[in-house]
């Protein structure tokens, strides 16, 4: 094996467990000089070994999340991550930091993901779905959520990691990356009950509404008003 097959990931369905280590080891360094603070519906994190919740997120707040989202919490979720080769790269290093997965995403392999995170709930765990993921739109809420909501029961709970001095990726969900030594702000919304037995236009109704109470959260500069129509302009 030659030194170029050693260091490319090229045709690697998985990740090399040392350079899934290194990767984490750096990220945690990172994250170590980040100031976070935690607001909000902050009640919610004292019951989550008696009541587990859905946690819901944006796409673009994936790498903050797993950074910077204290351990103490992390080691009590599971998360959804896609199918594809990256998915595989993303849950090989999660797991580095406490989480585990369920593979899967609204566009392939969603309903063994979806039973996934049932049995994880079921077990006591905390859920965390991204829910404009894994391909967008951005800020756009797939069902997935609603679903896992009614048939675990439980509560969905939006959560945004805000960061005013980040970047933002050329990905199709402007991926943002605070800077090291800033500050970061984890708001956690209200608790939302994704009722039963709705019909077609209450469901959409329902969505609407947990689209709002994710964007009441969501602070940056790309982002929509809760009453907005569409999104606006990122930096």
């Amino acid at each position: 094996m030659g030194i170029r097959s050693l260091f490319t990931l090229k045709n690697k369905r998985r990740m090399p467990l040392w350079l899934a280590w290194l990767l984490a080891g750096f990220m945690k360094l990172y994250a170590a000089t980040i100031r976070v603070t935690i607001t909000g519906h902050r009640e919610i994190l004292e019951t989550l070994d008696e009541r587990p919740v859905a946690f819901l997120l944006w796409h673009n707040r994936v790498v903050s999340a797993v950074c910077l989202v204290p351990r103490s919490i992390l080691s009590r979720c599971t998360v959804m991550i896609s199918a594809s080769r990256d998915g595989e790269y993303i849950s090989t290093i999660v797991r580095r930091f406490g989480l585990e997965s369920v593979r899967g995403s609204s566009s392939r392999k969603g309903i063994q993901a979806l039973l996934g995170l049932l049995h994880a709930l079921k077990g006591g765990r905390n859920a965390v779905i991204t829910l404009d993921g894994p391909r967008g739109p951005r800020y756009a809420v797939h069902p997935g959520a609603l679903v896992l909501g009614r048939m675990g029961a439980v509560p969905l709970v939006p959560i945004s990691l805000n960061a005013p001095r980040c970047w933002q990726l050329k990905s199709w969900d402007r991926m943002q990356i605070p800077w090291p030594f800033s500050k970061v702000e984890i708001v956690l919304g209200e608790p939302m009950v994704a009722e039963q037995g709705k019909e077609t236009e209450e469901r959409e109704a329902e969505t609407a509404r947990l689209r709002e109470a994710m964007l009441a959260v969501t602070r940056d500069p790309g982002a929509p008003t809760p009453a907005g129509k569409g999104e606006g302009k990122a930096p």
